[in-house]
């Protein structure tokens, strides 16, 4: 009698443990920031605080709470815990509890859901008295990964992606079999000035950068003024004299030889180096340009030839399907462009080189690329295009005021004023939001991107009519934007609502 008296004694006072503990649970205050989680970069980073109310915890208690993010099936867990016990509290204080968390992003992350796991625990007891769960967000928003540097997604024709040579131009000068030694060999024989003199100009030339940088470089040496009019600008003037000097052989000789060097059928120095490149760059395809390129190698094996050859591997790359032959070629394309940098450090390869870190998914590698390859050159128009890489690359990081400073000494192009737009967008300023996608349409209104800008406007305003009407004209366009749609967190309000539904349906070709 006196033992069933026990166990029921023990059993009640189990129950009012677990009932106070419960009662606990439903008194801390769970806080994330941001409300909604966000992409940023190859991450997406959060703070937890926890309020615990004043004397929640007895000496004997221990409290400790740990996030986890589910999502496709698949679970991340985090080491880091939020933890407190009770005999370290003041008793007659509330406890908060602070904590700064980060994950990295995988595909399929922006449809899943962050929860908080508390425990409370007795004593030293391993298995806590009660363990609860609270959903914290739903969802993750990747607009900032909208950013375009002309990576295919979706457009009707894929982008042609980095900086190609043409054969005969002031870019290309030193990029050649002999490099910078015809211009060595000018500065050498120029004898109004001892050789001591000419040396600094000599070190530039050797050193890195293009000839728009060196030439700048070469602006502050004593006797710039007497060696730019003596030796620098006719250089100039040879490059750029109008018409183009003919080739020895005709268009027609030079397709029929290129063929034979592409098939190996004769040997690559049949042609000249310069007629080899004139053949690369009148060859319509991919793979015949890569052949061309690869018998150039063996004869004439130049800065030029390997960024090229880079570009042909990077553009190849995004053509195909294939994930193991995507990397493979984006490692060629690495390789041949770090082979242009060891002849001298180029500006047009380092470019190539960040795009080719781009695509795989290395935003800071792809950054650092693209800041080394804008100090390497004084070209406006190259310029131009470093700095709209930088900025579609701080778009994706986060960083929007550095994207606009990058962005407005851009080219106004289409791809350029949509990331602007994107970026006035992402930090709420959607009047100039508005004016940038509005200018990237009217100069191409084919890709649908300027109008899924728009469409986010919309959303984030309320505007459901504008959203439906600039969604549905971006969904007929693009099929990398009809899939993103659906689960696009800029849009969750709308997902369930019936005009939201009918667009998508409509958009994929579905009877309403």
């Amino acid at each position: 009698m006196s033992t069933a008296l026990g166990l029921l004694a023990v059993l009640f006072l189990c129950s009012c443990n677990k009932g106070q503990v419960i009662k606990k649970a439903e008194n801390q205050k769970i806080f994330i920031t941001p409300k909604v989680l966000e992409r940023l970069g190859d991450s997406v980073r959060f703070s937890i605080r926890v309020e615990l109310p004043n004397a929640l915890l007895s000496r004997s208690e221990r409290y400790a709470l740990t996030p986890r993010f589910s999502f496709g099936g698949e679970v991340l867990r985090f080491e880091k815990k939020l933890e407190v016990s009770g005999d370290t509290l003041d008793p007659y204080a509330p406890v908060i509890l602070e904590g700064d968390f980060s994950m990295p992003f995988s595909k399929g992350m922006e449809k899943g859901e962050l929860l908080a796991i508390t425990e409370f625990r007795k004593g030293r007891n391993p298995v806590p008295v009660l363990t609860t769960e609270e959903l914290l967000a739903r969802g993750i928003v990747t607009t900032a990964s909208l950013a375009q540097i002309g990576q295919y997604r979706g457009q009707e024709k894929i982008p042609v992606l980095g900086t190609w040579l043409p054969p005969d131009s002031l870019e290309k000068a030193g990029m050649g079999l002999r490099g910078w030694q015809e211009m060595e060999d000018r500065l050498s024989a120029y004898s109004n000035l001892p050789f001591t003199e000419k040396t600094p100009f000599l070190e530039v030339l050797r050193g890195p950068g293009d000839w728009s940088y060196k030439k700048w470089k070469m602006t502050g040496l004593p006797h710039y003024p007497e060696i730019n009019r003596q030796v620098l600008l006719r250089f100039e003037r040879e490059i750029r004299r109008q018409p183009e000097p003919p080739l020895s052989v005709s268009d027609m000789q030079l397709s029929i030889l290129a063929r034979g060097i592409r098939q190996g059928m004769l040997p690559a120095d049949t042609l000249s180096e310069r007629e080899l490149a004139h053949a690369v760059s009148r060859e319509p395809g991919w793979n015949e340009q890569e052949q061309l390129l690869l018998a150039m190698e063996q004869v004439y094996p130049s800065a030029w030839v390997y960024s090229n050859l880079g570009m042909v591997f990077l553009n190849r790359a995004q053509r195909t399907q294939s994930v193991q032959e995507r990397n493979q070629l984006l490692e060629n394309a690495l390789f041949s462009l770090n082979r242009s940098n060891a002849f001298f450090e180029n500006p047009t390869a380092v470019y190539n080189l960040g795009l080719v870190f781009w695509l795989w998914g290395d935003k800071f590698s792809a950054y650092t690329n693209f800041y080394r390859a804008l100090a390497l050159t004084q070209s406006d128009a190259q310029r131009e295009t470093y700095e709209g890489a930088l900025g579609a690359v701080s778009i994706f990081n986060g960083d929007y005021r550095l994207a606009a400073i990058h962005l407005n000494k851009a080219a106004q192009d289409p791809i350029n004023l949509f990331n602007q737009g994107l970026a006035n967008f992402l930090a709420k300023d959607y009047y100039n939001a508005t004016i940038k996608f509005e200018e990237s349409a009217i100069q191409n209104r084919t890709t649908g991107y300027p109008f899924y800008g728009l469409a986010l406007i919309a959303a984030r305003n309320g505007e459901e009519a504008k959203l439906y009407e600039n969604l549905g004209k971006a969904l007929e366009r693009n099929d990398f934007l009809k899939n993103r749609a659906p689960s696009d967190r800029e849009f969750f309000q709308y997902h369930e609502r019936e005009g939201f539904k009918e667009l998508l349906r409509a958009a994929n070709g579905q009877e309403q």
